[in-house]
């Protein structure tokens, strides 16, 4: 999600390298990061993901509420498992803001207060992930934070949540004392908390954690007295928490931790129902599901509120049905302390409405008031009838009711009264008409008129009360559907028609959809006698509510038609599509709509014939967007149930097949399914499809070339296929035709991948081939140990093809500059690198790394250059495409040249100046210098650099673009050794040769910081690993050997570390020593021979003296 505005990602730093490198990732640098050349060149891909900073979750156990002496255990949980983690332990302080933060002990924050953190002594106990305290003492009490570190560099998650546990001890300082005493309290109740000292210590005071504020010695809200007390009398949801005391000098008494319930609200209920006669037995049961006290139960009698009288403190306001109450407690109340009471035997009198409620505890704690329930005394002689008329309590919408209070003695003030869904707003139910009598009457009966009813006087007594129930009466009219059935498909046939049952006239259709009401029948539906609409073609907006209507306004039953698309079946081969002769092979067909019982049919698709008309039951079919008729197989049956075997598989099998299914009354056909087609390979077929190169598995751009060979007498084969390219003649499209018949390509596309086979006129076939494509291979070149290695060293190259395919043999090139004036040899085709065309010549010895690897030792100053690779395989033989070049430097002991750099470092700042010169050693001329970087090479200096003499290049503005390679070069192609210059635009650099390091001499590297200009300490890296830490900034190996090599850095302990920078070291025996060193071996072997010649002759000598006085003296 970054932009590509410069060379790294926006708010990025830009090293040398080319570099990039960032200190604080965010979620928008997810995603892919690639290195890219000028010619369009890249590196392999790496898809960074990014995940939220990791939060560990800190736990205590076994809780937090331990005793003096017992044993509590932090554990601490990440649950990203990317990295293996470190657990850190800390426990949090007040931050006095006096003080800066430390780097180490940044803020946290635990209910809106700011805290420091300070490392555990013994933070690495629990390094594993649990940190345990046993045993636990007093002065464990308090907040605990965790984090985890992992990875190379160090990452550190975010602190995880505060976590407080309390230590209680055995005999504390001071004592937390609460009133009532218990811990679980009620909403609304009276709570008191003192802080008793139990020693001669002075500064307590009340602490707590609830979502109070603690602005004051007591919460918000609560009174402060002396003691020190707080106190309320009506306890908040945000009063529970944990309470305790604590002084000035930090010690803690135990802590308590009070938890909160709503006000508990009773349940009452009646039994054994709301209508006993009178003399039977009424219990009234109240039920507190809350038992953290031993409740109490008290009775009441509600009474309509008069506002002429004020509410009393025991009687508070409660409500019925909207109407407010208040409560009378009954005189014998006590009878049902236990929980139940009991009307026996019921009076008229006890007709009326009751409330419950409970108490308990000291001080005394009162509950809710329950719901107010009613209950009828059938009395055989009461003060008033209630008449219905017509006389039954079971009655049907719309018709007519009658209801009137009639008082039996000569009482007075009669009204009716009720219990429905109809408002009580005057002396009759709202729609209702008001008679003498009181009578109240109704001609059309709703749901909402079910109830209760009853006549009341104004003192209170009640008639009888009756429960009206109301059912919905037969509608005149049924509309009946065809198929009979809701959930219908898109095409289908729908019948609709209106049967009525009664005598009334006038009905038609009526709906609600997205057709439009602009005749008798939905637009496009035909009408038909009954009243009946249907349409032979089903669509989606056609999906809706559908009833009949009369003119009167009547309704039938409604009916919701959904609609859901055609299905289409889905079809299968297996096991596969490749039988062999005698085989099995199973056919499947699957319609994932499960409304109907599908059975299946199955079809043969043959060459659609335009001179013959579809069939009905044979519509047409595409395969390939070619148009084939379907043909239903004789024994189809055989696959009703959805599978259909064909056993044993014959060569005449081969071809296509479709499905679909079929269900309901009257039948529904579905969609055919995809066509599918399988081939049987046969024994003896009678052609064969002979392919070149003989195997399936090919490449793009490689040959092929495909023929049919008829084994019989049969006539008129040719090739067909099943690919992207088109069928429009003998051979697929771009393809050449030859005798045969054989079609053939030198250039295989993508498209051609598929399946082919030999056909004739007849329909005979010879067996199927599937062709699969493959993108060309491109070797992967790599150089190692490193690209730097010393004269005298072992280099080997490695090449790699991914495609196993094949058994590849490798071939190894050297590339050279490309001039124009030679054409391309043809195989030696035209590579790139960084841009610039190259020649490549194949290697005298290439057979030697034919395996894979290709190793010069030992290496030479002439060994340096580019080098490709390309593999070799099949027959005909088939070639991949060039490796990307690799270049490699030898550093030699006596280099025909030498590159001089100014200032003398192989790291440096952006800004800086910068001189590169060549020194020729011999008498060679025409030296330049050359560069692999991101500046172009369209001169003899880099573009933006001044050219001197010498040959020189000197430029007084480094940038990022200029961090590379560097070297001399003749016009011979003789090379000086290279220099890697890293660029940094930080703040350290590491500073030390720019040219090869001498076997035996001693080797400086100093850590330079342009922020730090004195002395600092430093730590130096060698391939990742720390070496050593010098206090000066300075490291010194005073005998440098070959072990010594490799990539080297330093890091500042704030300001962050340098580039890497490759120190090659070089043999200790130089080779200019080599011609005296044989000099004086050959003198030596000289001497010798001379010294030996002359003994030999002297012996000689004096033998032929012994011989003649021998001779003298017989």
């Amino acid at each position: 999600m970054r932009e590509e505005t410069s060379d790294c990602p926006n708010g990025w730093r830009s090293e040398a390298g080319p570099t990039c490198s960032t200190s604080n990732l965010q979620i928008w640098n997810r995603g892919v990061y690639w290195c890219e050349s000028q010619s369009g060149q890249h590196s392999n891909a790496v898809n960074i993901t990014m995940n939220r900073r990791p939060r560990p979750v800190l736990r205590v156990s076994p809780h937090s509420w331990p005793a003096e002496g017992d044993s509590v255990t932090l554990s601490c949980e990440v649950s990203d498992t990317s990295l293996n983690w470190t657990f850190l332990w800390y426990r949090a302080v007040p931050y006095t803001r006096t003080a800066p933060f430390r780097e180490d002990s940044p803020d946290v924050r635990y209910r809106g207060s700011p805290y420091s953190v300070e490392l555990l002594s013994d933070s690495s106990r629990g390094a594993g992930g649990s940190y345990t305290l046993s045993p636990a003492a007093l002065k464990h009490t308090g907040l605990y934070v965790c984090r985890a570190e992992g990875g190379d560099p160090t990452y550190q998650t975010d602190y995880s949540d505060v976590k407080r546990f309390w230590v209680t001890g055995l005999s504390p300082p001071a004592s937390l004392v609460i009133r009532p005493n218990r811990t679980q309290l009620f909403e609304s109740e009276s709570l008191s908390v003192s802080c008793e000292v139990l020693d001669k210590s002075t500064g307590w005071r009340l602490r707590w954690e609830t979502m109070r504020e603690e602005t004051s010695d007591c919460p918000n809200g609560w009174r402060s007295e002396a003691g020190p007390t707080c106190s309320t009398s009506n306890l908040q949801t945000w009063d529970r928490g944990v309470y305790w005391c604590e002084s000035q000098s930090g010690q803690h008494s135990n802590a308590v931790n009070i938890t909160m319930n709503r006000t508990p609200r009773p349940v009452l209920r009646v039994s054994p129902h709301s209508w006993p006669a009178e003399g039977d037995s009424v219990t009234l049961s109240c039920e507190v599901r809350d038992t953290s006290l031993n409740w109490t139960f008290l009775w009441y009698r509600a009474v309509p509120y008069r506002r002429t009288a004020p509410f009393r403190e025991d009687s508070a306001d409660v409500r019925d049905r909207g109407s407010p109450y208040s409560v009378e407690l009954l005189s014998d109340s006590s009878r049902g302390a236990g929980g139940s009471y009991t009307l026996s035997p019921a009076a008229l009198k006890h007709t009326g409405l009751y409330v419950c409620r409970a108490e308990g505890g000291d001080p005394t704690y009162q509950t809710d008031y329950s719901d107010v329930k009613r209950f009828w005394v059938t009395g055989l002689s009461p003060p008033a009838s209630l008449f219905i008329r017509p006389n039954r309590t079971q009655l049907f919408e719309s018709e007519s009711l009658s209801l009137s209070c009639e008082g039996l003695y000569n009482s007075t003030g009669w009204r009716l009264r009720w219990e429905t869904m109809r408002e009580e707003t005057s002396d009759c139910p709202n729609g209702w008409r008001s008679e003498a009598g009181p009578t109240c009457s109704t001609s059309n009966l709703e749901t909402s008129d079910r109830g209760v009813y009853w006549c009341e006087s104004q003192s209170g007594q009640h008639s009888n009360a009756v429960n009206i129930t109301i059912n919905c009466l037969s509608p005149p009219a049924s509309l009946v559907i065809r198929p009979n059935r809701t959930q219908l498909f898109e095409s289908e046939s729908l019948s609709l028609s209106c049967e009525v049952l009664d005598k009334s006239t006038g009905w038609r259709l009526r709906w609600e959809t997205t057709r439009e009401e602009t005749s008798d029948c939905p637009n496009g539906w035909r009408s038909e006698a009954g009243p009946t609409c249907s349409t032979s073609n089903l669509q989606t907006w056609d999906r809706g509510v559908y009833w009949c209507e009369s003119q009167s306004g009547q309704h039938s039953n409604a009916v919701n038609i959904t609609m859901n698309r055609t299905p289409r079946p889905v079809l299968r081969v297996s096991p596969h599509s490749w039988p062999a002769e005698g085989d099995s092979v199973t056919l499947s067909c699957e319609v994932r709509d499960t409304s109907l019982n599908w059975t299946f049919l199955w079809y043969r698709a043959v060459p659609y014939r335009r001179t013959a008309p579809f069939r009905e039951d044979s519509p047409d079919v595409r395969y390939r967007r070619s148009p084939y008729s379907v043909e239903l197989l004789s024994d189809s049956s055989r696959g009703a149930g959805g599978s259909y075997t064909l056993s044993p598989a014959a060569l005449k099998h081969t071809g296509l097949y479709v499905c679909r299914a079929e269900g309901g009354d009257p039948t529904y056909q579905t969609d055919y399914s995809d066509v599918k087609r399988f081939w049987v390979t046969g024994l003896s077929p009678p052609a064969s499809l002979v392919i070149r190169p003989n195997r399936t598995q090919l490449f793009e751009s490689e040959s092929l070339s495909l023929s049919c060979e008829v084994l019989d007498n049969s006539t008129g084969w040719r090739l067909r296929w099943e690919t992207m390219r088109e069928e429009t003649s003998d051979c697929p499209n771009g393809w050449r035709s030859e005798a045969g018949p054989t079609c053939s390509t030198s250039n295989l596309e993508t498209l051609d991948r598929g399946v082919y086979w030999c056909e004739s006129q007849s329909g005979q076939h010879s067996n199927a081939v599937n062709i699969t494509m493959n993108r060309r291979p491109r070797p992967v070149l790599r150089v190692s140990p490193h690209s730097w290695p010393a004269e005298g060293d072992s280099v080997t190259l490695s090449c790699e093809v991914r495609d196993t395919s094949l058994n590849w043999t490798l071939l190894w090139y050297r590339a050279v500059p490309y001039t124009r004036t030679a054409p391309f040899r043809e195989d030696s085709p035209d590579v790139r690198d960084r841009g610039s065309p190259y020649s490549l010549k194949l290697l005298s010895d290439s057979s030697r790394g034919a395996g894979g690897s290709y190793t010069l030792s030992p290496a030479a100053l002439k060994h340096t250059g580019l080098y490709v690779c390309r593999a070799e395989g099949g027959d005909p033989t088939y070639q991949t495409d060039y490796s990307d070049v690799k270049r490699f430097w030898v550093t030699g002991l006596s280099p025909p040249a030498s590159l001089v750099i100014r200032p003398n470092s192989i790291q440096l700042y952006e800004s800086e100046s910068l001189s590169l010169s060549c020194e020729g050693l011999d008498n060679s001329t025409g030296w330049r210098l050359r560069w692999e970087t991101m500046r172009e090479e369209t001169s003899d200096c880099p573009n933006g650099w001044r050219s001197e003499a010498g040959p020189t290049c000197r430029t007084s503005n480094l940038e990022t673009s200029d961090r590379g390679v560097y070297w001399c070069e003749s016009q011979s192609g003789q090379h000086s050794n290279a220099v890697n210059i890293t660029m940094n635009n930080g703040n350290v650099i590491l500073e030390g040769p720019s040219n090869p390091v001498t076997e035996g001499a001693p080797l400086t590297l100093r850590c330079i910081s342009r922020k730090s200009p004195s002395t600092f300490s430093a730590d130096f890296y060698r391939d990742g690993s720390l070496l050593q830490t010098e206090a000066t900034g300075e490291m010194t190996i005073p005998v440098i050997s070959k072990a010594h090599e490799g990539s080297y850095k330093c890091r500042h302990p704030q300001l962050g570390e340098s580039p890497e920078s490759w120190v090659t070291v070089i043999n200790v025996v130089p080779v200019s020593l080599l011609p005296l060193t044989c000099s004086l071996l050959v003198f030596s072997l000289s001497v010798l021979g001379i010294v030996t010649l002359v003994v030999t002759c002297l012996r000689s000598k004096k033998h032929s003296q012994i011989k003649k006085k021998e001779v003298k003296d017989p």
